[in-house]
């Protein structure tokens, strides 16, 4: 009867304990490879009647009423189009006017608000825009940092890569008035790291999704503030060595890039899907696949993008049952006999040129 008992109780016990997920793991070399001749079912040219003609590199946010767009390279402002494309006007502006920034490094839309960081060093500012362009004001924060995730007004998140000057910790918790309240991942690597300016935060499936350049996990912030990995890549020979780390920033770049390797430049986590953009250079030698895994079904695989042919270089999120990117027009008049388009998309580029500004393209995603 007490063997019983204890039975029942330890029984108990486990119920009572929360179960702790381990990560998924990707084994990524041996993925399923599917073709990439992926039916664009949608096309919305962005308008090029007007000054903001933009370069094939961009950094660009959008809801469903609008896109916004800056040149990633020497930004001179962000650019506001409506869903259909249409030249909506000027946000924010670089120069030395009122209402300008000395500078545009990084954006994100906040409901109907965006924010943007400027400055470098150790300060930056966060800058709070209307989308009508209206400078509703800023916030200084005593950290140097890259990327940037704002949550809400009041919880934002910011990354400063691999740099020393950022101070003793990578990952940075703030509120809205410029306190840092809470610092994760300490600067314990090699001094001698240069600071990677890349995206280190993305759309969760109702969690905020982060990475760091060259490193093979994906995580989330979880509500205690603190790291869960979720996903984590084998990329085989072609994963950073561990050695790496300790070496000089250009003899370990040297090193890599005769071995090949691999880095995550993109996530996106949906209710039924997971992608994964993954660009591998070795030499002068430099190809992207996207890798998606369809959580309903658990199936996954992975597109090997031409960029060669380009217009699917770019991928900006995911919509439904689409992967919509942002296609320089070149690449698309260049390639407009083999492209596959639905009717709608066929329609809706006849007026494209090569000197017309980018295309915003829905794609369906196979399977």
């Amino acid at each position: 009867m007490k063997k019983l008992l204890a039975i029942v109780f330890l029984a108990l016990l486990g119920c009572g304990e929360k179960k702790v997920e381990s990560a998924k793991e990707i084994d990524f070399g041996s993925v399923e490879v599917v073709s990439a001749d992926l039916l664009i079912e949608k096309a919305i040219p962005l308008a090029s009647d007007s000054t903001a003609l933009l370069s094939e590199y961009l950094m660009v946010r959008y809801d469903e009423k609008d896109f916004f767009v800056v040149n990633y390279d020497r930004p001179e402002a962000i650019y506001r189009y409506s869903a259909s494309g249409n030249y909506l006007g000027i946000i924010a502006q670089v120069g030395e006017a009122p209402g300008q920034l000395i500078g545009i490094n990084n954006f994100q839309l906040l409901g109907n608000k965006l924010k943007v960081k400027s400055g470098m060093g150790n300060s930056l500012e966060l800058h709070t825009f209307s989308k009508d362009g209206q400078l509703m004001k800023t916030t200084p924060y005593p950290i140097n940092a890259f990327a940037f995730y704002p949550v809400s007004e009041d919880e934002l998140w910011f990354y400063s890569s691999y740099n020393m000057v950022a101070g003793d910790h990578r990952l940075f918790k703030a509120n809205g008035k410029g306190e840092v309240l809470k610092k994760l991942l300490p600067n314990d690597f090699n001094e001698k790291m240069l600071p990677i300016d890349e995206q280190s935060f993305f759309e969760g499936d109702g969690a905020v999704l982060f990475r760091e350049p060259f490193k093979t996990s994906v995580y989330k912030i979880s509500e205690q503030d603190s790291l869960q990995e979720l996903y984590r890549f084998d990329f085989g020979t072609t994963t950073v060595p561990e050695s790496y780390w300790e070496m000089d920033a250009f003899a370990g770049f040297e090193m890599i890039n005769e071995q090949g390797f691999s880095d995550i430049n993109y996530v996106e986590e949906t209710d039924k899907y997971f992608i994964a953009l993954v660009a591998t250079q070795k030499g002068r030698d430099r190809k992207k696949e996207l890798y998606i895994w369809n959580k309903e079904s658990g199936e996954d695989f992975k597109i090997e993008l031409d960029e060669e042919l380009g217009y699917f270089n770019s991928l900006i999120g995911i919509e439904g049952d689409q992967l919509v990117f942002i296609a320089y027009a070149p690449y698309l008049v260049r390639n407009s006999e083999t492209l596959n388009l639905s009717p709608e998309a066929k329609a809706s580029l006849t007026s494209v040129t090569e000197e017309s500004n980018p295309v915003i393209l829905y794609a369906k995603i196979p399977k």
